[in-house]
């Protein structure tokens, strides 16, 4: 069964579902396509949003979790987080919690919005990686740089990076650079995983018709390493005896 790894179903936490009626209904919908696991990773520090630390998103994980049991949804849930880039960042790194896969320490999820890669990125990218953590970069096929030089990603891979495509684009429900830098860094074999990016339910169907697009550009193998095997090394990490990062190099 598929993990998501990418999603905003936190009821009332950022731009995603608004409140536990409509993240219910989101997460309905994602059984329905297969789904069994899902990380929830709201933004932070984003700044136009609220910003929770791990225990808040591990707290209001846990009250999501309840819900879902009451309501008889078959899903598993683990709290992660979507830690936003920015200029103040590289300062606040030592000190700050990171919102880690499951806050095990061991994998967290990045974006960036800026035109272009920063030196003050760099040295984010460059301090977590010193902190033993994988550094992932969610949808660079949304990214500005990336879509004006796609031939970038070859730089962000050698800082270590890497790639978390969404199933939006590759649905098809984007503009049509981003959707076709989607299809082709899924076809290039880009992507380590792929996540939905879900926020309501109302915008789901074209991430899930994502899915049977990857089957048809990639092939079924690639369509379960990318939402099952791989997502599978994450949700496994976060107990004692998962495996590290550095196997799957």
């Amino acid at each position: 069964m598929r993990i998501d790894v990418h999603n905003h179903f936190l009821p009332a936490q950022d731009d995603g579902c608004r409140d536990l009626a409509e993240s219910l209904v989101a997460l309905r919908q994602m059984v329905a396509a297969g789904y069994d696991r899902l990380f929830c990773t709201p933004h932070t520090n984003a700044g136009t949003f609220s910003d929770p630390s791990p225990a808040q998103v591990a707290a209001a994980v846990a009250a999501l979790r309840t819900a879902v049991q009451q309501a008889g949804i078959p899903l598993e849930l683990k709290p992660g987080g979507e830690l936003r880039l920015s200029v103040s960042l590289p300062d606040r790194l030592p000190t700050m919690e990171l919102p880690t896969f499951g806050h095990a320490g061991k994998y967290v999820l990045i974006d960036l919005w800026e035109r272009d890669w920063p030196t003050w990125a760099t040295r984010s990218v460059e301090w977590l990686g010193a902190q033993n953590l994988q550094v992932i970069l969610a949808h660079p096929e949304r990214m500005p740089m990336v879509r004006r030089n796609p031939a970038f990603m070859d730089e962000l891979t050698k800082m270590g990076l890497w790639f978390q495509g969404n199933l939006g684009p590759i649905g098809g429900g984007d503009v049509p650079d981003i959707v076709a830098l989607a299809h082709r860094f899924l076809q290039d074999g880009r992507y380590f995983m792929l996540g939905t990016d879900g926020h309501r339910p109302d915008t789901l169907g074209v991430r899930i018709d994502g899915l049977q697009v990857v089957e048809h550009l990639a092939g079924h193998a690639k369509l379960t390493e990318l939402t099952e095997v791989n997502p599978g090394k994450l949700w496994e990490s976060t107990v004692a005896t998962g495996p590290s990062p550095a196997e799957f190099d």
